[in-house]
């Protein structure tokens, strides 16, 4: 990974074998970032995205494999208890063009990964709720 400073955020690039929410998790704790918009595009090739089904308060994952394109990544980064937490979603086709979305819960690059990062000073925290099977932000 390399990124620079510029006057919003961070422009980041990520390597091939490098995997997405780690390495921006890292990334995020070296820097300080506990608040701020990510948005990027790159390829992939071990991915696997989910579904949250409220009725259940889990994930349904898919794990893809081979070569894919990340049409869009966006998420944002919070605090949650002291850590830097990037949540992710991701827009993913392969030569088929067909497309896949979902949780980013992994992604490891194949080519390059282009990530651009708005931040703002102040930290955007979320909280365990576990009664929801998520962590949702907190606003107040």
């Amino acid at each position: 990974m390399k990124f620079r400073r510029t006057r919003y955020g961070y422009v980041i690039r990520l390597d091939s074998g490098e995997e997405i929410i780690a390495t921006l998790r890292d990334f995020a704790r070296a820097e300080g970032v506990r608040a701020g918009l990510i948005s990027g595009l790159g390829a992939v090739g071990e991915t696997e995205l989910g579904f949250f089904v409220r009725a259940t308060g889990q994930y349904v994952t898919r794990s893809f494999a081979g070569e894919h394109e990340i049409g869009a990544l966006t998420g944002n980064f919070s605090d949650l208890e002291g850590e830097p937490y990037p949540h992710c979603h991701a827009v993913i086709a392969g030569e088929d063009f067909v497309a896949h979305t979902g949780h980013l819960f992994r992604g490891v690059v194949t080519v390059t990964c282009e990530v651009q990062v708005i931040t703002d000073p102040d930290a955007l925290r979320r909280v365990r709720r576990p009664d929801l099977g998520f962590n949702p932000i907190e606003p107040a």
